[in-house]
Order: structure tokens, then sequence, then C-alpha cells
């Protein structure tokens, strides 16, 4: 059986959330490793190319979160609109 338009909304969402969480937690460590090589005076080149990596890391956290909120509001329309029998419960967490 094919997943539903609910089901297929909140795991969307669940993944952005998670996808979000995951680039925050990229950037910490990216900063941690940055500061590291600043310390250890490492190569310059490699530390531009790390400083990089940590800017791109930097810029997808607003975007993935852009989507969330994209993604969210679409959820809540759906819902005020939704007539079926599904458990709303994990949809209606997700927007909270």
């Amino acid at each position: 059986m094919a997943p539903s338009q609910l089901q297929i909304k909140v795991n969307a969402l669940k993944r952005l959330i998670k996808e979000e969480g995951l680039y925050q937690r990229e950037v910490t460590e990216q900063e941690q490793h940055v500061n590291q090589m600043k310390a250890n005076n490492a190569d310059e080149y490699e530390l531009k190319k790390q400083v990089e990596v940590l800017e791109e890391s930097k810029r997808m956290v607003p975007q993935v979160s852009k989507k969330i909120e994209d993604l969210k509001k679409s959820l809540q329309e759906y819902l005020e609109s939704y007539t079926g029998d599904e458990d709303l419960t994990e949809a209606k967490e997700l927007l909270n």
C-alpha cells in the first residue's frame, strides 16, 4: 500500500528536522576543527579549505530551516482540510 499524503508530509518533515540537527552538529564540530588547526598553525591551504567547508555548512542551516517552516505550513494547511481517519498525533507534535 502506498503511503498517504499525510505520511509523506510527516516523514519529510521528520527527515528535514533530523537533517537540520546534523548540519548544526557539523557546524559545531567543524568550528572546533578549524580552531584546533589555527592553534596548531596548520597548513594555510588546508585551513582555508576547512573554513570553506565550515561556511558551506553554516549556509545550509538556514536553508534547511526555511524548508522546515515551509513544510510545517503545508502540513498545517493539509491538516485543516483533512477528513481522513489516520492518527494525527505525530503530525500535530511535529507542528509544535
